[in-house]
């Protein structure tokens, strides 16, 4: 297998007792119950993020607290059932007050690893820029307010300081009001960000995950600003420096590979805590695999990748099987929402599939062979033919391996839509 080799190759980083784990970064419209299943099950050992919860949404003014629980558990589901573990719930919000009430009566229903402020989202659609996300970092009192609530919210709900989750706030290295103002950072920009810290982890924050990009609050779309701003992955380092012994300090932004993390993993003089990855997550989930070998420092033959990921993938159908079966009034998820996971990671099948090296050269070597692609396309195919079952959607199994990928495709189609199915295609494009 010539993703064992790669592996073995990669695996002389730092112990795992020592080593920087991996975060699973929050994603709007992604990052909810089934994707997060899947990741799970490839790696376990990664902490997994909710989508940003925003506080308008699930506790408006108007409402009460029922209202909030019910939200949660339609998100998370029954708090007697949880059984997700590793995982951090983001919240967005800009009111003390009611960040308070949400905090403490999450945690009394449900456990978590950490709680997060979202202070780095500079989309109006997806987290307010001129209400909260990025833009408090533009307003470090507000900040400090905010996580101060958390911590209340947390001493609230949970009487043992030593059973309460971490907090923690994910924020950018730097912030402008629109396109035209952004350029290189400079010293009074770093120490407008150690002061920023500083606050928030005086008002209880033990841990901050840095986006190595300033964020552009206006003229720039969400996509871009992944994009245009520079990384700046020295900046980061000299902040998780100065803060050494005080306050984590997660890297995030522009990881791609698996060579790539373990180069920043394998730097043992690097004052990093943990690292963090989005749209490598999403283009190729399977890689999660590889991403579980390098935490546990599992450098020989014992990894068994291919039988984890036929594993992983068996079991996320069952689980999605699971919950296309469940009574009308019990279901939580569509759909597509349960597709999308296996929409994923065909798609990174067919990548690989169509791999050419001398086209591609700075990127890793495809995960699987063809034989284990085509094995794991029967997995799949057999998933989806039992979802459609399961749906009315009919469905019709066939060998053909050598149409696998297009057979597979127009089974997702039928279950999710086509319109969704090609709204995916469109945005895995500027992953």
């Amino acid at each position: 297998m010539q993703y064992l080799l790669h592996i073995l190759a990669l695996s002389l980083g730092p112990t795992a007792k020592d080593a920087p784990t991996f975060h699973c970064a929050p994603m709007q419209c992604y990052t909810n119950q089934p994707l997060r299943k899947l990741f799970h099950l490839l790696s376990p050992s990664s902490i997994k993020w909710t989508e940003m919860e925003k506080l308008d949404d699930i506790f408006p003014k108007t409402k009460s607290v029922d209202y909030l629980q019910t939200n949660l558990e339609k998100r998370l589901g029954p708090s007697q059932s949880f059984d997700e573990t590793n995982l951090v719930l983001q919240l967005g919000s800009n009111d003390p007050d009611r960040l308070k009430v949400c905090v403490e009566h999450a945690v009394q229903s449900y456990s978590f690893r950490e709680l997060n402020l979202n202070c780095g989202c500079p989309a109006i659609e997806s987290g307010g820029a001129s209400t909260y996300g990025a833009s408090l970092m533009k307003q470090p009192q507000l900040t400090a307010s905010l996580v101060d609530s958390v911590r209340r919210g947390l001493e609230a709900g949970i009487s043992s300081e030593s059973d309460r989750p971490n907090i923690s706030v994910k924020c950018r290295i730097g912030v402008f009001d629109d396109a035209e103002q952004m350029r290189p950072l400079d010293e009074g920009d770093y120490d407008y960000l150690k002061e920023y810290i500083t606050a928030i982890h005086n008002a209880g924050a033990n841990h901050v995950v840095l986006h190595a990009r300033p964020a552009i609050l206006s003229g720039l779309s969400p996509v871009k600003n992944r994009i245009i701003p520079t990384l700046d992955y020295d900046f980061v380092r000299s902040i998780a420096a100065d803060f050494k012994g005080k306050v984590d300090i997660t890297l995030n932004g522009g990881i791609t590979s698996l060579t790539q993390l373990n180069s920043l993993r394998s730097n043992t003089s690097s004052p990093i805590s943990n690292y963090m990855a989005g749209r490598w997550s999403l283009r190729r989930p399977l890689d999660l695999v590889g991403v579980e070998g390098l935490i546990n420092d599992e450098s020989s033959a014992s990894l068994k990748e291919m039988n984890t990921i036929t594993t992983a993938l068996e079991n996320y159908i069952d689980y999605a099987l699971t919950m296309t079966t469940l009574p009308s009034h019990k279901q939580r998820f569509t759909t597509a929402d349960l597709c999308l996971p296996l929409y994923l990671a065909v798609e990174q099948l067919k990548d690989d599939w169509d791999y050419d090296e001398e086209d591609n050269p700075s990127e890793d070597p495809p995960l699987l062979s063809y034989d284990e692609i085509e094995s794991l396309y029967d997995v799949v195919r057999d998933g989806i033919t039992s979802l459609q079952e399961c749906c009315n959607k009919g469905g019709k199994k066939s060998k053909n391996s050598s149409n696998a990928y297009k057979l597979i495709s127009t089974s997702i189609k039928s279950l999710a839509g086509t319109k969704v199915v090609n709204k995916w295609k469109r945005n895995r494009a500027e992953l």
